[in-house]
């Protein structure tokens, strides 16, 4: 590839930079746009084409997998940072959750950014123009079902064959601990107990290059950018790590993610001035907030050991026959809950009055990748989530190489409330499992992880101690995939993603959420990408 011009050139191939790139290609004036991907494309790889069978890509090929720093309040643990390195990128990876934030969250991101345009409102059009929803009954005015991604419930999916027998056990036992059924998340309210939605398509995953069409776009895959190269503090192209050039005649965008973007723009000489100097980085802006404001859904997963295995109520039961059981990972609910008034008390009337989801736990029928545990039909695992952590961490840069991985501190668990939610949300989890009359015949107990670094855990009971749960969580905890805020939107970018104190230069991905959203990411990724390739569209 010699040095190359395009209107617009696209840094990061992954899910909203594939969104970027199709809609910006697709406008009416025809721009060329050139898409360039650090990791391979994908399409090839069969396990990459479904979800069970992705459960392996963890680690591999299309995973950046890079290790934080020890983090002090996780047992001084070192957590594998996981990140799509493929044409798609998280959506290669992903679980294929399909859930929107509570209808509050975006409204805390409009008010933080000072535009109506990310409020509930304001990114509802946008949630609608990505979806083409399956759904009996569902609201068309909160919906849409016309746009490119297919989302389906489990329940409807495989024409109703995904039937897990715990569906109605786990729906009765939420119910006896008061957790209201929401079936249609009325308003964008997402508490109570709600299935879970996927974006699958007969069983198949939907990465977004195949969803968004790149037929017009120059793709470049197994190509690694060094930097943003400037003219003053006018972007003018980019340059690969080859020391080739690709100059642009508009813009260029950066979705190389929450972790690579940050970097990716120190690499160029915006942020913060103390660290770029350290590397020998020339200054083009000073910018101390890239970097800053790392927030992540944080979790931990528990495994149930069955009473009786051979009734086929996970994965890996000799009864498991159905073949619709085995096409998307085993699921069915979502619960998503506000902290208790008595706890919520404890932290200020701010938390008391946000009345929206603090935690949420999925009940998986099988267990992924809990060490020690097998995936034989023997056990069953919940996901227990912190939304809306309070906790940040921060990215760094360890050199002036844009192959050296960033330094990332994702400084998990680090505050009281943070600490109250996951500890009251994983009693909730175990009270559930092990504590109520639709579970207690079916679950005999919890089964701690085993191996290295995991001596002296003692099995959970619905009766542990806060101190029992806590030491789980610090020993066990980790990160759930959903890590954003590093080039915020307010502080580093201004509410149409361009980079303040530069020209010529925008952010579009998860880096730029001011705050954690309840909900997983990829919904709201679509939306935000669909919303910000319109403003540029209508600008230009």
């Amino acid at each position: 590839m010699a040095d190359l011009a395009a209107d617009y050139v696209v840094v990061g191939g992954g899910l909203t930079g594939c969104v970027i790139a199709s809609r910006l290609s697709r406008s009416d004036k025809k721009p060329k746009v050139i898409l360039i991907e650090a990791g391979s494309d994908p399409s090839g790889n069969t396990a990459a084409a479904q979800f069970l069978s992705g459960l392996s890509l963890q680690g591999g090929e299309f995973d950046y997998a890079y290790q934080s720093e020890p983090v002090a309040n996780t047992a001084n643990r070192v957590h594998t940072l996981n990140a799509g390195k493929a044409l798609g990128g998280g959506s290669v990876l992903n679980y294929g959750g399909w859930l929107r934030a509570d209808a509050p969250d975006y409204d805390e991101w409009g008010e933080v950014v000072g535009d109506r345009r990310w409020t509930y409102e304001g990114v509802k059009p946008w949630l609608r123009k990505s979806e083409h929803f399956y759904d009996s009954g569902a609201d068309a005015g909160q919906h849409g079902f016309d746009g490119p991604m297919h989302v389906i419930s489990v329940s409807a999916d495989e024409s109703g064959e995904r039937k897990y027998l715990l569906r109605e056990p786990l729906r009765k036992s939420w119910a006896e601990l008061g957790v209201r059924l929401n079936p249609q998340r009325k308003n964008g309210t997402v508490t109570g107990l709600a299935e879970m939605y996927q974006n699958s398509r007969d069983g198949m995953r939907q990465p977004s290059y195949k969803v968004y069409p790149l037929d017009n776009v120059q793709v470049f895959t197994d190509t690694m950018v060094r930097r943003v190269i400037f003219s003053g503090k006018t972007a003018t192209g980019v340059e690969l790590a080859d020391g080739r050039k690709i100059t642009t005649r508009r813009e260029v965008i950066l979705c190389a993610g929450a972790y690579r973007t940050p970097q990716l723009l120190m690499l160029s000489g915006v942020g913060p001035s103390a660290a770029l100097t350290e590397h020998g980085i020339p200054v083009v802006h000073e910018s101390p907030q890239v970097g800053q404001n790392l927030h992540d859904h944080f979790v931990i997963y528990l495994a149930f050991r069955l009473r009786d295995p051979s009734l086929g109520y996970a994965l890996g039961s000799a009864s498991w026959q159905n073949p619709a059981l085995f096409k998307s990972l085993p699921w069915d609910w979502a619960v998503t809950e506000p902290l208790p008034r008595d706890i919520a008390e404890k932290h200020g009337s701010e938390t008391e009055n946000q009345k929206r989801g603090l935690w949420e736990v999925i009940t998986l029928y099988v267990p992924p990748g809990i060490p020690g545990i097998p995936i034989d039909g023997t056990h069953i695992a919940t996901s227990t989530m912190v939304l809306c952590p309070t906790s940040r961490g921060n990215v760094s840069i360890r050199s002036s190489a844009p192959n050296d991985p960033p330094r990332v501190q994702p400084n998990y668990f680090s505050t009281p409330l943070d600490r109250d939610v996951l500890v009251h949300a994983t009693r909730q989890t175990l009270k559930a499992l092990l504590a109520t009359d639709s579970m207690k015949p079916i679950v005999e107990s919890e089964a701690p992880p085993s191996g290295e670094g995991l001596e002296g855990l003692i099995a959970l009971t619905a009766d542990a101690t806060d101190e029992q749960i806590e030491e789980r969580i610090r020993r066990t905890g980790t990160q759930h995939h959903h890590s954003g805020g590093t080039a915020s939107m307010g502080k580093v970018v201004d509410a149409e993603g361009k980079v303040l104190g530069a020209k010529g230069l925008r952010v579009a991905d998860a880096s730029i959420i001011p705050i954690p959203l309840s909900g997983h990411p990829q919904a709201t990724l679509y939306a935000m990408a669909e919303q910000i390739a319109s403003m540029m569209i209508q600008e230009n």
